[in-house]
């Protein structure tokens, strides 16, 4: 049972948000929504403030999407295509996000962050076509904070039911770091079976 006192929940809260969010943003199969349901929880009950988690969220993301965003400058169709070849699942966000853009224009770099699948292949497409820097990371910014004040204001919401949640988690033996531990391992394992996923033929045939 891995435990963690208030006090360094207080003190380091910001800086685990940042960290989780940064190497989710990198490609690390990392959840986020439920660091910063907890993050929100704590936010409502006085142990952490909101305005530094959101801060820290915020950042984490800017500088993930921010090095696809100059990988895909710099390397252009070839990292699209190397990453495609990675996993069907890169590939058919790839194509998403794409026909997303030419329909839709810049605003797409924001709603990725709501649509499962478009949140990490985006930054790396849009560096490959010839939307504005200042553009991107203005779209960006606002699809990130809206993302993360979701989560904050969701786990502010349920904090007395997320409350009961971790009393029953103590009285069996866990704490919400194992919960997390255990989420996090399932989320990965999700993660490499969608890579492997085999392409749906008869979609491919019916186009």
């Amino acid at each position: 049972m891995i435990q963690i006192p208030p006090s360094a929940i207080a003190q380091w809260g910001a800086a685990a948000v940042f960290g989780n969010v940064l190497l989710t943003r990198l490609g690390v199969p990392l959840p986020s929504a439920p660091l910063l349901i907890l993050a929100g929880s704590m936010i409502a009950s006085g142990r952490l403030s909101f305005a530094h988690v959101l801060l820290a969220a915020l950042c984490g993301a800017l500088l993930g999407d921010g090095v696809w965003f100059s990988a895909g400058r710099v390397y252009g169709r070839r990292l699209v295509a190397a990453l495609s070849r990675r996993s069907y699942a890169l590939d058919s966000g790839m194509n998403r996000a794409s026909q997303l853009f030419e329909r839709h224009g810049a605003p797409i770099v924001a709603v990725s962050k709501f649509v499962p699948g478009l949140g990490l292949v985006t930054p790396p497409l849009m560096g490959t076509t010839g939307i504005a820097v200042l553009s991107f990371f203005l779209w960006d910014t606002a699809g990130i904070v809206a993302w993360a004040a979701f989560w904050l204001l969701g786990g502010a919401l349920f904090q007395r039911q997320l409350h009961y949640a971790l009393v029953e988690l103590q009285m069996h033996g866990a704490t919400v770091i194992d919960l997390l531990v255990l989420v996090g391992l399932l989320y990965g394992a999700y993660r490499l079976l969608r890579r492997r996923e085999p392409p749906d033929r008869s979609r491919d045939d019916a186009r």
